[in-house]
């Protein structure tokens, strides 16, 4: 069975041959017609379509999970994205048991989340080979990525972080998927929703069509309302649940439309801001029990800002986003567990990180905190002598406590009451 058969792509292979090219572009050719007919047949199957076996088990294609399995994991590796091909199949059967609420109850369908589905669109989407495949392949895998969003909406409220994570994937203007096709023009810019009406939620432009496209799409299936009622009315959150969740858009604002971002992220923006607020010390200390979560807060914070950049007042938000993220980074310092201080030196190092590089860049008038404010803050809230206390046997600490003291000599802002405090912690 060759590759032109199956229609995969190979990590330093030529695009599939004139076979394949062939049936990829004979699906181009159908029509909006032909797919209408297609979507209304496919519906009245799924109507009849049995999902569990004589035993109560859900069915799923096993067949084509092992042979994607196998595909991916070659040294030649393939990714097969033409239609019904296994990724396509494993996708829609997927879809069809989480829509029953099956999925769970599926070994086979829940491996396929965690291994088939993620290392296949890390691969279409952000493999350095992108760039060597023809269109015909690229549109297979904006089909393909299509049905992807598809599924993650159907699993947006059931906190799946592998989805959530594929999501980011399919909604990051810097994958590779979307520097290569960035001239693309959108597809579907124009079609309406039910009732004939349309909500716009990224608006056309000249480029990143096929991204605006992907947003659009998650919008009409209604995930944007998902997101919002999720963190505002779902209860139940987490730091790094909320980042998990916010940070897809985060990436892609800038092709979001200032209508859309005030609906929905607006509330969030609140609802985000009064849940770390009303975090007890104790639920402090869980959140920044793990290290991995060290910059949970910091990825939050960027994409609320990116997402309030968009908003007619946004520079106002950004300086409120701004202002309650040193407060928490102030809470974090006075918890006193380890990872609890270490989570703080790491948000003051990024943000001193973040002062240094804008103002090296003649920062923009929008961005409200400065070098010379992020050295007051430390004054203000006396950080040296907090940070000094304890934790000086550790040198991941001690490192991360050194680049704030250069930071504050840098900016002149070295008092003598630091210099007592570093002398007496010697």
């Amino acid at each position: 069975m060759t590759v032109s058969v199956r229609g995969g792509i190979p990590l330093d292979q030529t695009p599939p041959t004139d076979g394949t090219n062939q049936e990829g572009e004979q699906q181009e050719g159908e029509g909006e017609s032909s797919e209408t007919t297609q979507e209304i047949n496919e519906g009245e199957n799924e109507e009849n379509e049995v999902l569990v076996d004589e035993n109560g088990d859900p069915i799923f294609p096993v067949e084509e999970l092992g042979k994607l399995d196998e595909m991916i994991t070659r040294q030649k590796w393939v990714v097969p994205v033409l239609p019904k091909c296994e990724l396509e199949v494993l996708i829609r059967a997927s879809i069809k048991l989480c829509q029953a609420g099956l999925d769970t109850h599926s070994e086979p369908c829940q491996r396929f989340f965690r291994e088939g589905l993620t290392m296949s669109f890390q691969k279409i989407l952000n493999d350095d080979a992108v760039h060597s495949w023809k269109y015909e392949i690229q549109r297979c895998i904006y089909d393909s990525t299509k049905l992807l969003i598809e599924l993650c909406v159907t699993k947006l409220t059931q906190d799946w972080f592998v989805l959530l994570d594929m999501l980011a994937l399919a909604l990051n203007p810097h994958c590779r998927f979307h520097i290569y096709n960035a001239g693309r023009a959108a597809v579907n810019c124009g079609r309406g929703g039910q009732g004939g009406e349309t909500e716009i939620f990224a608006p056309p432009r000249t480029s990143k069509g096929w991204l605006i496209d992907f947003v659009n799409h998650f919008g009409m299936l209604g995930g944007f309302k998902l997101v919002q009622e999720r963190i505002c009315e779902g209860g139940s959150l987490s730091v790094s649940l909320l980042a998990a969740l916010i940070r897809p858009f985060g990436q892609c604002a800038q092709v979001l439309c200032s209508g859309a971002v005030k609906k929905y992220f607006l509330p969030i923006i609140e609802c985000v801001q009064k849940f770390l607020d009303d975090l007890t010390n104790e639920e402090l200390k869980k959140e920044t029990k793990n290290e991995s979560k060290s910059d949970s807060l910091s990825s939050i914070i960027k994409a609320l800002k990116s997402l309030a950049a968009k908003l007619p007042k946004g520079e106002d938000v950004g300086k409120d986003l701004e202002t309650f993220r040193l407060k928490m980074i102030f809470r974090l310092l006075q918890v006193s567990s380890f990872n609890g201080k270490m989570n703080a030196l790491n948000e003051i190092n990024k943000v001193i990180s973040s002062v240094s590089y804008y103002s090296q860049r003649h920062m923009d008038d929008e961005e409200w905190l400065t070098a010379d404010k992020m050295a007051e803050w430390i004054h203000e809230n006396d950080v040296l002598s907090i940070v000094l206390k304890d934790n000086l046997h550790q040198p991941q600490y001690v490192e991360k406590l050194e680049k704030i003291i250069r930071f504050v000599i840098k900016e002149k802002a070295l008092t003598l009451k630091d210099l007592d405090n570093i002398w007496s912690a010697q």
